[in-house]
């Protein structure tokens, strides 16, 4: 898992990863819902501003790629790029300050600085995967959810919305717990809108290596 910190372009990645090729069939559709059906193919763990996905729409994926390849085919022309956060998670964010909104003399160019959000949004990736992780029942890689939540400026989560749910009652249910109990580090930067949505798919044994640091953590611990 990456930390926060680590900030990599679609397509910087591993040579087995770019190597990965997968069926894609997703048609041109509003942008969340392509985001979402992208993220159930690819499985991959994808966090973005509702905002900036809202009255967006995708362009059509239709072929075998890699996964940042179909990524890079769906966000053509939105503005908007994929960076990846960690092998099998990724943020959504502007291209360009520009894209994600105006600046003006008086306000901070960085408030849309996709580097900035970049940043933040996979600080709030590792701080999710990391309660999950924590929790037996939510563990990632058994399930599909898609979920919107607010972050309050003192860095808190004060509210969750399940945009898809697991068909698992007892999962939405600790999710939504999880959530709303989950501090951030850091409050959300200036400019960042809310809610933040995020996408969370079932994945391989195989690719299930989100939860390596924290076991390694806990049992390392427990063993001392």
């Amino acid at each position: 898992m990456l930390g926060a910190g680590a900030d990599l372009a679609m397509g910087q990645e591993s040579p087995n990863a770019s190597a990965a090729r997968i069926t894609f069939d997703i048609p041109s559709q509003a942008l969340t819902s392509a985001l979402e059906s992208y993220g159930a193919t690819a499985r991959r763990e994808v966090l973005y501003d509702a905002r900036l996905a809202t009255g967006r729409r995708s362009s059509e994926v239709k072929g075998v790629f890699a996964p940042s390849e179909a990524l890079q085919i769906l966000l053509d022309g939105t503005g908007l790029v994929g960076r990846l956060t960690s092998e099998n998670a990724l943020v959504v964010v502007p291209s360009s300050p520009a894209a994600g909104q105006p600046t003006t003399p008086d306000v901070d160019a960085r408030k849309g600085d996709p580097i900035i959000r970049a940043r933040y949004y996979a600080q709030v990736q590792e701080r999710v995967r990391d309660a999950f992780c924590r929790d037996s029942l939510l563990r990632p890689g058994r399930y599909r959810i898609a979920v919107q939540f607010w972050i309050a400026p003192t860095g808190s989560v004060q509210q969750t919305k399940i945009l898809s749910k697991t068909g698992d009652d007892r999962i939405d249910s600790a999710i939504e717990t999880t959530l709303r109990g989950l501090r951030i580090k850091e409050a959300p930067p200036q400019g960042i809108s809310q809610p933040l949505t995020m996408v969370v798919a079932p994945r391989s044994p195989e690719q299930t290596q989100d939860c390596v640091g924290i076991d390694a953590i806990r049992y390392g611990g427990e063993a001392n």
